[in-house]
């Protein structure tokens, strides 16, 4: 990212500190830090100010960045869509885990068709968050809670271990069929308790 390179460039040209540009910005010291070393990106409005401080056009303050602010929107969109698709993947296999209960012990041959049908969501949600998630490059527990969280995934891809990744996987699946089998049985027994 070149943004960074021109913020500090502007501030000494102006002979700001970081302490006095972060004044006129209404921002702390850190925050122009964190900018001045690409580690974070500013908002609209403070790119805003930065032009009208440093008295030049918005195109000249982030001129080359136009395709990294692009890909920072972009993973952000993905993010909350990733987000979206987790908590009805999360929802539809909780109600289907209760609904397993009610339904099997049920008489009715047709009603025991409806945990399969609360499933679907599920599964739909799991291949589009598959999609992001590959779209991402995006492998390890590690990387999926860092790009949620919007930080840079690159440092924890050089760290990659496959053998690491493919006992994570077998870790992640293994709690979560724990979890599912826990609450199917609960649902079950509860069933019973009431009927």
């Amino acid at each position: 990212m070149k943004l960074g390179l021109q913020i500090k460039k502007y501030r000494s040209d102006y002979n700001y500190s970081q302490e006095e540009l972060s004044e006129k910005l209404f921002v702390s010291r850190q925050t122009i830090s964190n900018w001045e070393n690409d580690k974070s990106y500013p908002d609209v409005q403070s790119l805003l100010l930065l032009s009208s401080i440093f008295d030049i056009s918005l195109d000249q303050l982030v001129k080359g960045d136009l395709l990294v602010m692009k890909n920072v929107v972009q993973n952000n969109q993905n993010i909350k869509k990733g987000n979206l698709y987790s908590w009805i993947m999360i929802l539809s296999f909780l109600l289907t885990a209760v609904s397993i209960g009610p339904l099997l012990l049920s008489d009715n041959l047709i009603l025991q068709f409806i945990p399969f049908i609360l499933l679907i969501p599920a599964v739909y949600c799991d291949f589009v968050l598959e999609l992001l998630n590959k779209s991402a490059d995006i492998k390890t527990y590690s990387e999926i809670l860092a790009y949620t969280q919007g930080k840079n995934v690159d440092e924890l891809r050089k760290q990659r271990n496959q053998t690491s990744y493919f006992f994570e996987q077998i870790g992640i699946f293994v709690i979560f069929i724990t979890l599912f089998v826990g609450v199917c049985l609960l649902s079950i027994w509860l069933t019973r308790m009431f009927m």
